[in-house]
């Protein structure tokens, strides 16, 4: 890795872990460990313009893990995402600021706790209980599925985005998260993806205390493909 890729990671977690640590509040510890793949995912794979933030057939991430809201913040603040305001047009300023950032978990800033739609431009969705952007992900991509169904033509294809989803354990201990797996498992969707961060760790202490499943072998079943690093 190239000496200005390491410092856009440590950037990413700098800023996480001084936002939480301003605030009193929060989750340092996802961010910092998540913020290479967050990073590798933005510079290399995701089809996305800062300046034109609802370009329609943008690739969607989803933070489920909406506690690590932090990393998505630095990530906005750092690829330079400009603001949408609410008639729709971009407003010039950023949508994420470093004053935005030193003000995570304020009253009224944009940069609540967990990751609202409407208040932060590139927040695609709003999460919170965990499990609930995993649920939405595949709504949205079953939405990408349809559109390109009825709308791509041959040689043009409109609609051809992707979702990756960011999940952690305590996402996968969800019922909902279970559900939405087996119906997207079901449609073979082949517009999703999931990144599952087994860190064995949840907010109670270690996941033995309530959960050992054997994910993969979880998804296998459901007939999800599975790589793991």
């Amino acid at each position: 890795m190239s000496d200005d890729h390491l410092i856009s990671i440590n950037t990413i977690r700098t800023l996480s872990m001084d936002a939480v640590q301003k605030a009193n509040s929060g989750h340092p510890g996802t961010p910092m460990a998540m913020a290479p793949v967050v990073y590798t995912l933005w510079q290399r794979h995701l089809r996305y313009d800062p300046n034109d933030p609802l370009w329609p057939n943008r690739d969607r991430f989803i933070l489920s893990a909406g506690h690590a809201s932090m990393v998505l913040y630095a990530t906005l603040f750092l690829a330079g995402v400009r603001e949408v305001g609410r008639d729709g047009k971009l407003t010039g300023a950023p949508a994420v600021s470093l004053d935005d950032i030193k003000a995570f978990r304020q009253l009224d800033s944009k940069c609540p706790g967990h990751p609202e739609y409407g208040v932060t431009t590139g927040v695609e969705v709003t999460t919170g209980p965990l499990g609930q952007g995993a649920g939405m992900s595949v709504g949205v991509a079953m939405a990408g599925a349809w559109r390109a169904q009825h709308f791509n033509r041959p040689d043009l294809p409109l609609f051809d985005y992707r979702v990756f989803a960011y999940l952690s354990d305590g996402d996968m201990m969800e019922g909902i998260s279970n559900e939405a797996a087996s119906l997207a498992g079901h449609l073979r969707l082949p517009n999703l993806c999931w990144l599952y961060d087994s860190n064995s760790i949840t907010i109670e202490g270690s996941t033995e205390l309530a959960f050992d499943d054997d994910v993969g072998e979880r998804f296998r079943a459901y007939g999800w493909p599975l790589t793991r690093r």
